[in-house]
């Protein structure tokens, strides 16, 4: 009769345990959503500005890129094919 009741008492141990964990696993399952949110939105205040000023100065490097390339097709053909070469050589090394 003792092991029915020690078995009853390790069965409620083991629910309450389970429901323990479970809690806990929720909690933080919700700490850590609320802490990626924080993360991307402090991510975007510090970093937009840099981020806005990386792509305006990209898209403007690209625009003289473009116009050398124009204003020297030939000389651009021949740097493409030089670093594809090199690209190449170490690639297969």
């Amino acid at each position: 009769m003792t092991n029915v009741i020690e078995d009853a008492k390790r069965n409620v141990e083991s629910n309450m345990a389970k429901r323990d964990v479970k809690e806990s696993y929720e909690n933080l399952r919700a700490d850590v959503a609320d802490l990626t949110s924080s993360v991307k939105k402090l991510a975007d205040s510090e970093l937009g500005g840099a981020v806005s000023s990386a792509k305006d100065m990209a898209e403007k490097n690209l625009g003289q890129l473009e116009s050398t390339i124009r204003k020297n097709p030939t000389q651009a053909a021949l740097v493409a094919a030089g670093i594809g070469f090199l690209v190449g050589l170490v690639v297969t090394r």
